[in-house]
């Protein structure tokens, strides 16, 4: 049973429930024991030993050395910057040093953490499955569950950054851009989609399925995509990670192409890697400190009692070298 079948069944807010279960001090006490009393003849999961835990886990659902060094790590050095600051232990741990059954809340339980900041995750994920039944706060990097009070979401404005991308290259007399997108099965690659068709549709063009090649994130997949936009028209491609269009750009090169002599590339991320590299690539750049500082604080609201949010961030346009004016 989830915490929203509690609340319907008691008549009463999700929110309270939530505050009941977590033992908030902003709930009356009678409501408090009504709840709990209810939860425990369910045999809803109470909190015991973590409830006084001050130790987080942060989980890796996937292990990819491109995105994990170049992307996840910055993201998680903020958030344990200010755990660590608040009195938190943090733990790194991944997925896939687990067992096919694994269960997400037993793990959580049994090591005594009172919250989890879950990075990596895609729809196909056995733990995207567990997720509602959670009754410990839950933070997830670029994904959201709805209708669950114990379920925080951070991750960038995706699909207004690649509106914003679109629009540059607009300005700079591109007409016929590429998307070069991530893997399938992932909430961020399908939002940032959603960006580049809107920002087709603000022009005025017509969406084109060859114009778009689908990726995994890596930077392989970026070189393999260079012989594909190669075979097309376009002017420009806009690549969902930095990752994939440094492959790209060398795919490009690899095949006689300069960028941006020939075409145009631009990147989503803005690594800090890439200031020691010649790539000179323009991109949209996340704020990774924010989403990692953002994360904690929703731990600490629920933590608290709070409702769980969904924080979107915005990125900012990083003009650089990748882009040529075409008119």
């Amino acid at each position: 049973m989830t915490i929203k079948e509690i609340a319907e069944a008691l008549n009463i807010s999700i929110s309270t429930v939530s505050k009941a279960l977590n033992d908030a001090t902003d709930i009356a006490d009678e409501t408090k024991a009504t709840v709990r009393r209810y939860a425990e003849s369910i045999g809803y999961p109470m909190k015991s030993k973590n409830k006084d835990s001050r130790r987080i886990c942060v989980m890796y659902e996937r292990v990819d050395t491109d995105i994990r060094n170049h992307v996840f790590t910055q993201i998680v050095s903020s958030f344990t910057d200010v755990a660590v600051r608040s009195g938190y232990e943090v733990i790194i741990d991944t997925v896939s040093s687990k067992p096919d059954d694994f269960a997400l809340e037993s793990y959580l339980r049994q090591n005594n953490f009172c919250a989890a900041f879950i990075m990596g995750m895609n729809f196909r994920s056995p733990i995207y499955r567990q997720l509602r039944k959670t009754s410990l706060p839950l933070v997830l990097l670029d994904n959201r569950v709805s209708n669950c009070p114990l379920i925080s979401s951070v991750s960038s404005e995706n699909t207004a950054a690649i509106i914003t991308a679109m629009r540059h290259l607009q300005r700079h007399g591109h007409a016929k851009i590429g998307f070069l997108m991530g893997e399938k099965d992932s909430l961020v690659s399908a939002e940032r989609l959603a960006g580049y068709i809107l920002g087709l549709a603000q022009a005025g063009q017509d969406f084109k399925n060859e114009y778009v090649y689908y990726g995994d994130f890596t930077r392989e997949a970026g070189e393999k995509a260079a012989a594909f936009f190669c075979a097309t028209d376009v002017t420009a491609v806009i690549s969902c990670s930095d990752i994939m269009a440094t492959g790209l750009i060398d795919g490009f090169a690899a095949l006689g192409k300069k960028v941006p002599d020939d075409i145009s590339v631009m990147g989503f991320d803005d690594l800090s890697i890439l200031k020691f590299t010649p790539y000179n690539l323009t991109t949209m750049k996340q704020d990774y400190a924010s989403m990692g500082e953002h994360a904690f604080r929703q731990i600490r609201e629920m933590l608290d009692g709070r409702m769980s949010q969904n924080v979107y961030l915005p990125c900012q346009l990083i003009e650089r070298g990748s882009i040529k004016q075409t008119t």
